[in-house]
């Protein structure tokens, strides 16, 4: 498989975008790396550690095949934008993003039909509590899925194959699902744990302060590490994605209600019977998919 383009520029140099530049640089893919980022000593920062051509954001123009990947909070896309809108040659590059809440997204690329005909959506399913440059490493996408979400006005077949031979270049596997499908399915597997992690410290640091760890074992800090991912990110996520999140926290609410009313019960049987199904559920499915 040859290289799919001739230059990459990252858009938002952080734990996704830093891995994407450590990773083409392990491998020494044979790219023309270029990188921009909303703070623009971090674009620098990157410069020096031997990540990318360019030392400041003042980017020259680009005229050559360019695959674009934005790896900013969702709702900074639109500035992220701004800072590439003027230096590419729009007929030559493929846009793309690593966003987990697409609807602002969506939003933006109805307006902006030009851009929306060489968009094509990437989410990669990996990621860290931790956040920024600093904790980015090399490697992070192998063996890790990738989403692949055309959207309607992506002309052509080869946009789509061409960003599907990058991703595999990093490592990772590719699957395809329709935009509109992937809010919803992802505000269930990734958003509604999220909200519950972050609920959930919410509730035990005004509960016990600082003894919610001490008496805990380590069964909890795994449980809601999650709760120390960036805040900017994911308050972006919620208010992006908010219709999705509510729906899925009301489904999760009637199933905490049901193991509720069986424990206000004491029907021994029935939460036994409860208990049971979902363990013998999860570990199915769990095996399944490995």
């Amino acid at each position: 498989m040859g290289v799919s383009f001739d230059k990459i520029l990252v858009v938002g140099i952080g734990l996704i975008g830093g891995s994407i530049l450590k990773t083409i640089k392990e491998l020494n893919l044979s790219f023309e790396v270029y990188g921009v980022d909303l703070n623009e000593e971090v674009t620098t920062h990157a410069h020096n550690l031997g990540l990318i051509k360019n030392r400041s954001n003042d980017l020259e123009k680009i005229n050559e095949d360019c695959l674009i990947i934005f790896s900013v909070p969702s709702l900074s896309f639109e500035e992220a934008f701004k800072l590439v809108n003027n230096c590419v040659n729009k007929e030559k590059v493929i846009f793309t993003d690593t966003f987990s809440s697409k609807s602002n997204l969506l939003d933006f690329l109805e307006r902006n039909p030009e851009v929306k005909q060489r968009f094509v959506m990437s989410h990669p399913i990996v990621g860290s509590e931790k956040s920024s440059i600093s904790n980015s490493v090399p490697f992070l996408f192998r063996d890790k899925l990738v989403i692949l979400s055309p959207v309607e006005a992506t002309s052509k077949k080869e946009n789509l194959t061409k960003l599907k031979n990058f991703w595999e270049e990093i490592g990772s596997k590719v699957s395809l699902l329709a935009p509109e499908e992937h809010d919803k399915l992802f505000s269930k597997t990734s958003h509604l744990p999220h909200v519950i992690a972050y609920a959930l410290m919410n509730f035990l640091e005004k509960e016990l302060g600082k003894k919610v760890f001490y008496y805990s074992g380590g069964s909890l800090e795994s449980y809601t590490r999650i709760a120390s991912s960036d805040p900017l990110m994911w308050k972006d996520i919620m208010v992006s994605n908010k219709g999705e999140i509510l729906d899925a926290i009301k489904g999760f609410k009637s199933s905490l209600k049901e193991i509720s009313e069986l424990m206000e019960f004491g029907d021994e049987k029935s939460i036994l019977e409860f208990l049971r199904i979902v363990k013998e559920t999860r570990d199915r499915l769990v095996e399944k998919d490995d």
